[in-house]
């Protein structure tokens, strides 16, 4: 076989959990033995309502790129997504990668699985040889959980091979949550059977509430009553009293799925199915052990530090909220998370947005079909690194392929040991996702979810900010434009130019006011059709554009008539304008082909605006090109 370092990817969903921290960490302190490098690619949901909030995190499985891969160990039971455990199977047996389902059967994979059932039958077979109980009720998980099957069947075999009748009153569903049973002791304080000698929770979360809502009952624990748990949680250990519990080996599993993958790469053929035993723990719940109280004074410690580490990771969650939200572009957002890099937890790491994701639309019309069409469901072929940081180096800007994974994605799996993806996303819609070298000492998953998700809101909520103000500005222009011409309404040209009619006054300068009326409208409309006014219409606009400077303003008061204004030198440069006016008229009719001319009757005034209102000079100007009008309507009799 090829000697040569080997590239896995390690999967798993729900990450902000004490067991899958355990088998990360497991992955990156073994992977160095097994001289493997690892991509992690991981979702904080565990995707089993599969709501928009999941849809979107699920897309982090899509950018796995099985080109780059020699193996695949999946944290199987922790992605509730049969579709989504599925898929990586059937693309990664497409490229003939060998796949580990770690935790879960899987059909099709190499499987490493905890030998639950031995365990659980060897704490029942304790409580009832070494303490004699023959009244043992059972608290189950979730009806149709393969766990759930699996350690009822040990409970019953147990009482079988003692001659003990199964009774299905004696078993109660906890659906592994400690808030639950409190309805679960009231069920068997109620039952008109014998009250249970011991209870055997099928983990330990059920078993610390059982506890707790045992004792508001009136009953000690384990005096009056024993309970066990299962699963070895450090909550269970440190509970007092601590809770008989089966100690599962996640180094051990992660370890067995490692020798599996190295056996593969050498040439052999492993097991299907893999085995590795869970250890039980008897101690103070079902008084194997007495009651140590003083033993909790160092957890206790360890949780009033995490309540500090965590009070002031929120303290810093607040001010990056305000920070991010005080921005109103892209760039601002990148530039104020450099302030908030130690929430990164890594000395090198690449936050990656979707290509298209940063374009502001400026057009209305745009941006309706953007919201109509666009959905960003997955990655874009190329991402853009919008921040980046190796060391005590930021790096600049760039862009690469998506398969990449990332910017020269050999180079960094030369110098560091893995990376890990995690997605940013709101709701369904992908907006990227974080990769950062991975370091169990350094990361706390829980931050790193707030984390990552409040710089996912704060570029959607940028990006719909840019929307509504594009929106906003797009109506603004249309509220003082005339849609046919382009050139001001009514409305806007009165905005603009008593502005102007102000300045004029104070500065003693001439104001220009022309009135502009089109000839012939209703004649054309009604031989030739609407269109064909519209074109008479659109004309005048575009000579009136041409003709005058940019800071005078044009405007379409209805139907044929135009306004413009602006300061002017003289009365002469007003009449250059008129007549640069004509001129483009009647170059169009030279060259239009059209049966009928457009031509425009035109009054003007020009004067130092003191004494007189912006309307009387428009009333002047109009007076002027009804002289003109009159002037054009006997040249067309004659």
């Amino acid at each position: 076989m090829e000697n040569r370092t080997k590239y896995i990817a390690v999967c798993t969903a729900g990450i902000n959990v004490e067991y899958i921290d355990s088998a990360l960490s497991a992955v990156y302190f073994l992977a160095q033995k097994y001289h493997f490098k690892v991509l992690y690619f991981n979702s904080f949901s565990t995707l089993y309502y599969f709501t928009k909030h999941d849809a979107g995190e699920s897309c982090i499985f899509r950018l796995i790129n099985y080109n780059l891969l020699d193996g695949i160990i999946m944290l199987t039971e922790t992605i509730k997504s049969d579709k989504i455990r599925q898929d990586i199977l059937e693309k990664a047996n497409q490229n003939d990668i060998p796949v580990i389902s770690v935790d879960h059967f899987l059909k099709g994979c190499y499987n490493v699985n905890f030998q639950y059932k031995n365990s659980m039958k060897t704490i029942v077979e304790h409580l009832m040889v070494e303490h004699g109980f023959t009244r043992l009720n059972f608290v189950n998980g979730e009806p149709d959980n393969a766990f759930s099957q699996e350690r009822l069947d040990a409970y019953r075999e147990v009482l079988e091979e003692h001659g003990i009748p199964y009774e299905e009153e004696r078993v109660a569903y906890g659906h592994f949550r400690w808030d639950t049973m409190d309805d679960v002791i009231r069920q068997f304080t109620e039952s008109e059977l014998p009250f249970p000698e011991a209870i055997v929770c099928a983990n330990d979360s059920m078993a610390i509430g059982a506890v707790k809502y045992l004792k508001e009952a009136g009953y000690r624990v384990p005096e009056d009553v024993k309970v066990t748990g299962f699963d070895g949680i450090r909550e269970a250990m440190e509970h007092v009293p601590s809770i008989t519990t089966s100690k599962h080996d996640y180094y051990g599993l992660i370890q067995k799925s490692m020798e599996i993958l190295d056996a593969y790469f050498q040439g052999e053929e492993p097991e299907e199915q893999n085995w590795v035993e869970t250890k039980p723990i008897f101690t103070e719940s079902c008084g194997c052990k007495a009651i140590n109280a003083e033993k909790s004074s160092s957890f206790t410690r360890e949780l009033y530090d995490r309540i500090d580490s965590w009070e002031h990771f929120q303290r810093r969650q607040i001010a990056l909220a305000a920070d991010l939200t005080d921005n109103d572009s892209f760039q601002g957002i990148f530039d104020n998370l450099k302030k908030y890099e130690e929430n990164f937890h890594s000395n090198r790491f690449w936050l990656c947005i979707v290509d298209d994701f940063l374009n502001q639309k400026e057009n209305l019309m745009d941006i309706i079909e953007e919201d109509a069409t666009f959905m960003r469901a997955g990655y874009s072929d190329t991402m853009d690194v919008m921040l980046s940081k190796n060391g005590d180096e930021w790096l600049g800007l760039t862009d690469f392929h998506t398969a990449s994974l990332l910017p020269d994605i050999e180079r960094v799996l030369e110098e560091e040991r893995n990376v890990m993806f995690l997605p940013l996303h709101v709701l369904e819609q992908t907006i990227g996702y974080l990769a950062m070298v991975y370091d169990p000492n350094k990361v706390n998953m829980y931050f790193t979810y707030q984390f990552v998700m409040n710089i996912s809101n704060a570029l959607e909520n940028t990006r719909i900010h840019q929307r509504q103000r594009a929106i906003i500005d797009n109506l603004k222009l249309k509220a003082i434009h005339d849609p046919m011409t382009g050139l001001f309404n009514r409305r806007g040209f009165y905005q603009r130019v008593e502005t102007v009619y102000g300045q004029c006054i104070a500065q003693d300068r001439l104001l220009a006011v022309i009135s502009v009326d089109l000839n012939g409208l209703k004649k054309i409309n009604d031989t030739y059709g609407h269109a064909d006014g519209d074109i008479a219409i659109s004309t005048i606009g575009k000579a009136l554009v041409e003709v005058f400077p940019q800071e005078f303003t044009c405007a379409r008061f209805g139907g044929d008539e135009f306004i413009v204004s602006g300061q002017v030198e003289s009365r002469e440069q007003v009449e250059e304008y008129c007549q640069r006016v004509e001129e483009y008229l009647a170059k169009f009719n030279r060259n239009s082909g059209k049966p009928y001319q457009v031509s425009g009757s035109i009054g003007y005034v020009a004067g130092v605006p003191g004494g007189i209102s912006l309307d009387e000079f428009i009333k002047a100007a109009d007076e002027k090109m009804y002289e003109d009008k009159a002037r054009h309507h006997s040249r067309s009799r004659t």
